[in-house]
């Protein structure tokens, strides 16, 4: 799903000097600006543990990255399974899961990098967690592969805890959907960041484009930039692709986000089973 940079980021791009393709946002370099963006952020994890401490048994999560939602399962003391496709960042969470800040009860933490529409099924999971909406970064055959694969792996009254991204865009401007939206801020006295979102929902994604800036003694400067393609889903079609493979919605409540922006006001948290 990959697409061109956009005319803004280009545009940026050029100014600044940087003369190389943007990099994966989930490979090595990518996954460590990725970290320290997210890595305080709190936003899902009330939801998310509320309805896990209502399942009992092992724990698989997905997209596990680098242990951002990790970090709060682990202190409930169950078995915990983490599956992401970079290896970088599994390499982070598997270095913080034998730190005592990080694993204060001592879980024991069966990291697997695999693609997660792809997972070979097995286990008797009590619950499946995959947050971060992170349900939108795959193709609706993935979708489809990964909840089959959820559903075989789930133990018989076990449960899926995922968050999810309403791509409803009925009540937005058609610039909104044309125009890239642009966001900038201070990472630390000598970092900026540029956050450029182009939105396609006629061709159903969102490519976003992250540019850093990193200062040295206030003169020169080194720069990196960063692309990843989400894609826009509507809630009625994950919902679909549930039921045909065998999982039902069987609770939904809104998800509070630390940091409210326009783009995230309709994240739910689902709590299913077969």
């Amino acid at each position: 799903m990959r697409t061109a940079t956009d005319k803004t980021a280009a545009d940026i791009l050029r100014a600044i000097g940087h003369e190389s393709p943007p990099e994966d946002l989930y490979g090595i370099e990518g996954s460590r600006l990725y970290d320290r963006l997210t890595s305080d952020d709190l936003s899902e994890l009330p939801e998310i543990l509320g309805a896990v401490r209502k399942t009992a048994g092992p724990i698989l999560e997905l997209a596990a990255g680098s242990g951002r939602i990790t970090r709060a399962l682990l202190a409930l003391g169950r078995p915990l399974t983490a599956v992401d496709s970079s290896p970088e960042m599994l390499e982070m969470l598997r270095q913080r899961a034998e730190t005592r800040s990080f694993n204060p009860r001592g879980v024991v933490v069966e990291v697997v990098e695999a693609d997660m529409s792809q997972l070979p099924v097995g286990g008797n999971y009590g619950c499946v967690v995959l947050g971060a909406s992170s349900v939108t970064l795959l193709t609706h055959d993935q979708r489809r592969a990964l909840f089959r694969r959820v559903r075989d792996s789930l133990a018989p009254e076990g449960r899926f805890v995922l968050t999810v991204l309403d791509a409803d865009l009925s009540d937005q401007s058609p610039e909104d959907h044309d125009g890239p939206i642009t966001g900038y801020s201070v990472l630390d006295p000598n970092s900026i960041l540029f956050n450029i979102e182009r939105r396609n929902p006629d061709g159903g994604a969102r490519h976003v484009t992250m540019i850093k800036i990193d200062f040295e003694d206030g003169k020169s400067y080194r720069t990196a930039a960063y692309v990843s393609d989400v894609a826009y889903v509507r809630n009625e079609v994950i919902e679909a692709e549930l039921s045909a493979e065998g999982l039902y919605v069987l609770e939904r409540g809104a998800v509070r986000i630390a940091s409210p922006v326009p783009s995230l006001d309709k994240v739910e948290m689902w709590v299913c089973g077969r």
